[in-house]
């Protein structure tokens, strides 16, 4: 037991008996990321996977028991979901394949491990089981009833809070659970940098961590707060509020890079939906986006020396010399490998790119971008998911930017997959147009 695991079957517990449906224990189980709700075997078992477990549990009984067949199982097998499970089949062969093809191989990994015949370590068992899992998550969102995009916005916004209430707490002596949220024994603790300056992690297990988060939070509140009113609005934007300030405490060159780039998305697509007149927008919006480029003007060039000295000093950092050898060694696999990956926990680089490709090789890579890219693709124009997109774009960028794991223990990966698999409704499919010339469809857009 751990100090979560009492909290953990909580949890389940509230998903399995309460009326919104385990949508949100998957959503509280990803809220503390750097939790372990239970040490197995020399094993920390995050609180999200201890959640999936369940999920996996429910797919099992909702495939062999004589059910009532939910909408989306009767309109078949979905592409998106079966590239993402063509993907984990995949991880899996290659997986157990590969000791065999390449004996001998060094693995990218903190252990330094060769291939072995016959062998798998505990990493590929543990990045094969949290792969599946994930799978089953998916599967299981695709046709629950239960949740919708607000399960992103519990998992990012529970973790912010959490954090802020720790930071709270060393600022200002309010009294925090120290250690009870990031447990985990797997994960090393990190809170200074180089020449002991003090770092905020937050809850998660270093700063980049929780940089990380708070920029999911940010785009998800944002974008989540033209849907609803009153005080969920005023609670998405707090949120973001607090998530914006925590990033930047946190001093983590991902939450310039990872941010500037995702913001530099946004203003790409809502300018070309604009031109395409596929957005539009209310006077308000018109005046407000007007002072915004006049302000612009004058912070752009702030900006930019913000930037450009964050990427100066990482690229001087004796971690970026280790990061850029740990892809290095991951290309070097993905060579020598001959494009085939020598397996999922075998290939641990700096960041997702050079991981996916040392551990899966080219088929694995194209399989999960397809699916992704299936899923983006189906709901890009939907104004309801909007928010659930943006959440799982921001992921991907921090994650190409410097996350490498294939496993995802805040669940923002596997319930945003999720939740875009569903097939689509009325509402998915209409046009988000709200503008000046419709007031109507805006008003539809900002209710819940």
């Amino acid at each position: 037991m751990t100090s979560l695991t009492l909290i953990t079957a909580a949890v389940v517990l509230y998903g399995l008996l309460g009326k919104h449906g385990y949508g949100r224990a998957l959503a509280l189980g990803g809220a503390t990321a750097a939790g372990s709700a239970a040490y197995v075997g020399g094993v920390a078992i995050p609180t999200f996977y201890a959640t999936a477990i369940v999920a996996a549990g429910l797919v099992v009984a909702r495939t062999c028991l004589p059910h009532r067949t939910a909408p989306a199982e009767r309109k078949g097998a979905d592409i998106g979901l079966v590239l993402l499970g063509c993907f984990a089949l995949w991880s899996l062969l290659i997986t157990l394949v590969a000791p065999f093809l390449f004996p001998g191989a060094p693995t990218v990994n903190p252990t330094h491990d060769v291939l072995t015949p016959g062998q798998l370590t505990s990493s590929n068992l543990a990045q094969i089981t949290y792969l599946f899992l994930g799978l089953a998550v998916v599967m299981f969102l695709r046709v629950s009833r239960g949740g919708g995009p607000e399960l992103i916005g519990l998992a990012t916004g529970t973790c912010t809070a959490l954090s802020a209430w720790r930071y709270l707490s060393q600022v200002g002596g309010l009294p925090f659970p120290e250690g009870i949220f990031d447990n985990s024994p797997s994960f090393a603790y990190i809170e200074t940098a180089a020449g002991g300056l003090q770092r905020f992690r937050g809850i998660l297990s270093e700063p980049a961590g929780l940089a990380g988060n708070c920029l999911v939070t940010i785009f998800y509140m944002v974008s989540r707060a033209r849907q609803v009113r009153g005080l969920r609005r005023a609670g998405c934007l707090v949120l973001a509020a607090a998530a914006l300030y925590m990033g930047a405490i946190s001093t983590s060159t991902t939450f310039v890079i990872a941010g500037f780039t995702t913001l530099g998305l946004v203003i790409v697509v809502v300018a070309v939906g604009f031109v395409s007149r596929r957005v539009a927008f209310s006077r308000s919006m018109v005046f407000l986006g007007a002072i915004g480029v006049v302000i612009l003007v004058w912070v752009l060039p702030l900006l930019y020396s913000l930037v450009a000295s964050a990427v100066s000093d990482k690229l001087a950092s004796s971690s970026y010399v280790d990061r850029s050898t740990a892809n290095d060694d991951a290309l070097a696999s993905f060579f020598n490998s001959f494009g085939l990956g020598i397996g999922a926990g075998a290939v641990r680089a700096s960041s997702f790119a050079p991981t996916l490709l040392g551990a899966t090789g080219v088929i694995g890579t194209v399989l999960f971008t397809s699916a992704v890219v299936v899923f983006l693709r189906r709901s890009a124009l939907s104004s309801t998911r909007r928010p659930v997109v943006w959440a799982l774009v921001t992921f991907l960028i921090i994650k190409v930017a410097a996350s490498p794991d294939l496993s995802d223990s805040s669940g923002v990966l596997w319930i945003a997959l999720g939740l875009l698999s569903r097939p689509p409704t009325e509402l998915d499919t209409s046009a988000d147009l709200p503008g000046i010339r419709q007031p109507a469809v805006l008003r539809a857009h900002e209710t819940p």
